[in-house]
């Protein structure tokens, strides 16, 4: 019985380590470290309707980088940061254009995962 209590207080710490809707539920790496590479679609999903995409998706290829720099294969520049726990947000222009900010939402992050919803829609990258 000591045993069940034991590993119960051991699977609600893990489950509640996790700050990310779909995950992952643990992890070693630091959400930067996790973060930090070349990035492609893989899926979008309008949740309120129920519909996923998965074909003619756009060419992005978004590379986040360790020192905050970020840039796309559409010839973006800018910087990018974590806003509190679940929120990331990328500033960027091309030469000329004027500035963009955009905040999503994080549902998942991880090594090879990277999943963001913004106006009830999710965007769903594997890294590259």
């Amino acid at each position: 019985m000591k045993n069940f209590f034991l590993l119960l207080l051991i699977w609600l710490f893990v489950v509640s380590c996790t700050k990310y809707e779909d995950g992952p539920l643990f992890t070693f790496r630091s959400k930067t470290k996790r973060l930090c590479k070349t990035w492609k679609y893989e899926a979008i999903i309008y949740t309120e309707q129920g519909i996923t995409i998965t074909t003619n998706l756009p060419n992005l290829k978004m590379l986040f980088e360790n020192n905050g720099k970020y840039s796309d294969n559409n010839g973006y520049a800018g910087e990018w940061k974590f806003k509190g726990d679940v929120e990331l947000e990328i500033t960027k222009n091309k030469q000329g254009d004027s500035i963009q900010v955009i905040v999503w939402e994080i549902t998942r992050l991880a090594n090879k995962e990277l999943w963001l919803r913004s106006n009830k829609i999710e965007h769903h990258f594997v890294a590259e």
